[in-house]
C-alpha cells in the first residue's frame, strides 16, 4: 500500500524531543516498513497548531489526496492529535478523505477504523485530544489572570519608554533609556497644553527624537496607554474571540511598575483629548 505521512509540532512543542519532527519521522517510517507499507510524499507542518486547519502542508496534503492521481490510500500520523486537535476538523476530514478512499492512521494508536470498536476508540481518542487543548487553554488563561492580578507582564513588547525587567519567572516593566522616558513626558506635555497629535508628531520629527518617524497614530497610542501612569491593564480584549471586552471585566493593577508621568499630568492631557476627539487630532 502507498501511502503519506504528516508530521506536525507547535512553537510550544518544539523542544520536545518525543515530538520532534525527526522522532515523528524516525517511528511513521519504522511503523510503516513493519506493515509493508511504501511512503511515497511526506507532509510537515512546524511550529502550527493543530487548533485550526489552517496549515499550508496540511492543506496541501488534503488537496493532493482529492485528485484522481493522488497515488496513496492512507495518512500516517504519529498521533490523532498531530491531525488535528478539533473533534469537528476531525469528522469534517476524515469523512471528506474517505470519499477519497483514503483513511487516517496513527502509529502509536493503533485502531480499525472499519470495525464499530474501531470508530468507539478512534472517537474516544479525538475527544480526549479536544478535552486537552481546551483545558490547557482554560489553565493558560487562568494562570495569566494570576499573573496580571500581581501586576506583572503577560506577553507582548513593552511600551515605548520601557524595557522588560525579570524578576524570578516573573517579567515587568522598567523605565528605559532617559531619552525616550523624556520624549513620552514631552508628548503628554504638550497634549495638556492644547497641542494636537499632528502638531506633536511635527514637533518630535523636527527633533529628531528617538531617531524615528512619528506619525498621528503613534503619538496617539502613547497617549491613550495607561501604562505611563504605572498601571497595568490586562483583558481588555477576549484572547480566544479577539472581541473588545466590558471594562468591568478589565484586570487594572496601580503602581505595578514605575509611572512616567504623574496623574494630574494623565488627567490633563486626557481633557483635552477628550474635547479635540471630534476633530481626530487636527
Amino acid at each position: 500500500m502507498n501511502i503519506v505521512t504528516y508530521l506536525r509540532v507547535s512553537s510550544e512543542q518544539q523542544a520536545n524531543k518525543e515530538l520532534s519532527i525527526p522522532a515523528q519521522r524516525e517511528a511513521l517510517f519504522k511503523y510503516a516498513e513493519e506493515k509493508g507499507w511504501t511512503v511515497v510524499e511526506e507532509y510537515i507542518d512546524e511550529a502550527k497548531s493543530a487548533k485550526t486547519d489552517a496549515r499550508p502542508e496540511f492543506q496541501r496534503m488534503i488537496a493532493a489526496a482529492q485528485k484522481s492521481d493522488k497515488g496513496f490510500q492512507m495518512i500516517l500520523v504519529h498521533k490523532f492529535d498531530r491531525f488535528s486537535r478539533s473533534r469537528a476538523d476531525h469528522v469534517i476530514y476524515k469523512a471528506l478523505l474517505k470519499k477519497q478512499g483514503v483513511i487516517v492512521t496513527s502509529a502509536s494508536e493503533p485502531t480499525e477504523p472499519d470495525t464499530p470498536h474501531g470508530v468507539l476508540l478512534e472517537g474516544m481518542l479525538e475527544v480526549i485530544s479536544e478535552f486537552y487543548n481546551v483545558n490547557l487553554r482554560h489553565e493558560t488563561l487562568k494562570g495569566m489572570r494570576e499573573n496580571a492580578v500581581q501586576g506583572y507582564h503577560c506577553g507582548g513588547r513593552a511600551p515605548f519608554g520601557y524595557r522588560r525587567k525579570r524578576e524570578g519567572v516573573k517579567v515587568t516593566y522598567c523605565l528605559g533609556p532617559n531619552e525616550e522616558v523624556g520624549i513620552v513626558r514631552t508628548i503628554f506635555e504638550l497634549a495638556a497644553e492644547g497641542w494636537g497629535g499632528k502638531r506633536i508628531m511635527r514637533e518630535l520629527n523636527r527633533m529628531g527624537a528617538g531617531g524615528r518617524r512619528w506619525t498621528p497614530s503613534t503619538v496617539l497610542s502613547i497617549l491613550s496607554n495607561q501604562a505611563y501612569r504605572g498601571y497595568r491593564i490586562w483583558n481588555k480584549k477576549c484572547i480566544v474571540e479577539g472581541t473588545r471586552n466590558a471594562e468591568v471585566e478589565w484586570i487594572v493593577v496601580k503602581e505595578a511598575h514605575p509611572a512616567i508621568i504623574d496623574d494630574k499630568l494623565w488627567n490633563a492631557a486626557q481633557s483635552v483629548l477628550e474635547l479635540r476627539r471630534p476633530t481626530k487630532f487636527k
